[in-house]
């Protein structure tokens, strides 16, 4: 119930693969009153603090992913937000006659927000918004506070009509993401989906990996090269069947190596019809641009779950 509460309360999921560019010339850009808010943030520490009634508290959200955009003037702000549900989005718009915020946000089938408020010199947003299945006597004000060019903190306090706190509030840190290379998640999504599918050859398979790959899986020898990993990957279909999915969590570019922090979630059906497996691990990838191409270079697996 905290984690539900949490993304009712705020909007936010995990991390997307869809990626969001910014629309527009960089002039526009430029004059956008949230332009420090474009890009793509996560939760520091994962740490996310909040009252619903009772004892204030700390808890751990990771994951956290929202792409933020403007759209194609130079006084919106559209805010994506893709993963468990309930899933949303929230758009600001600046009025520069009134010079006021205009908020509207919706998230799963009953959480819908309005509400206005301003946006300093700095960037610093103040609203005031008023919540779908939140007492109708209450409202909510949110300040989005900058603490350098690559965070700010988020701050959503409720007060009845007497404009008195009630107690309960969320808030949180936000740090920028680091911009992925253009196509580089798409590709890796295309490499990681042909590791998950059981119904492809292992000589099919092969074919993501670099002439030299180095693969280090759990309980098991490192294989380097392709011919000796491919006599590895044929052994362990002897074995059972594995059904999985890779995720990424995070993607970190050094010019023509990258590197990702994955896990893997799934079920082992052994062959001798034995109980099934459910398993969970962490991994490390190196990836290789050749000709264009992205090949796995280097894989840790560890079999301790990613918590």
């Amino acid at each position: 119930m905290v984690l539900v509460s949490f993304w009712f309360a705020m909007g936010y999921a995990q991390m997307t693969t869809i990626k969001y560019e910014a629309n527009g010339s960089d002039s526009l850009v430029a004059q956008n009153p949230f332009k420090n808010f474009i890009g793509e943030w996560t939760l520091k520490d994962n740490s996310w603090t909040q009252n619903w009634g009772g004892a204030t508290e700390t808890i751990s959200i990771p994951y956290h992913h929202t792409v933020s955009t403007s759209i194609n003037t130079a006084n919106t702000l559209f805010s994506i937000i893709d993963g468990p549900q309930p899933n949303g989005h929230i758009f600001w718009s600046y009025n520069p006659v009134t010079k006021t915020v205009n908020h509207l946000s919706s998230f799963g089938e009953l959480r819908a927000g309005v509400g206005e408020g301003s946006v300093s010199e700095n960037g610093d947003v103040t609203l005031k918004i008023t919540f779908e299945g939140e007492p109708n006597d209450t409202y909510r004000i949110y300040t989005y506070k900058w603490l350098d060019a690559n965070s700010y903190h988020m701050k959503s306090v409720q007060h009845d009509l007497s404009d008195t706190p009630t107690g309960l509030l969320y808030e949180g840190t936000f740090i920028r993401q680091p911009k992925e290379p253009l196509g580089i998640r798409t590709q890796i999504e295309a490499v990681l989906s042909i590791l998950d599918d059981n119904e492809i050859s292992v000589e099919e398979q092969l074919k993501v990996y670099a002439d030299d790959v180095v693969h280090m899986a759990p309980q098991a020898p490192v294989h380097i090269g392709k011919e000796v990993l491919g006599q590895y990957l044929k052994q362990q279909r002897q074995y059972g069947e594995a059904k999985m999915t890779h995720r990424i969590v995070e993607i970190e570019s050094f010019q023509d190596i990258i590197v990702m922090r994955g896990e893997v979630t799934g079920v082992f059906y052994p062959e001798n019809k034995a109980p099934s497996i459910t398993f969970k691990t962490k991994n490390l990838f190196v990836f290789a641009l050749s000709d264009g191409a992205l090949k796995i270079k280097k894989v840790i697996y560890n079999n301790t779950p990613l918590e």
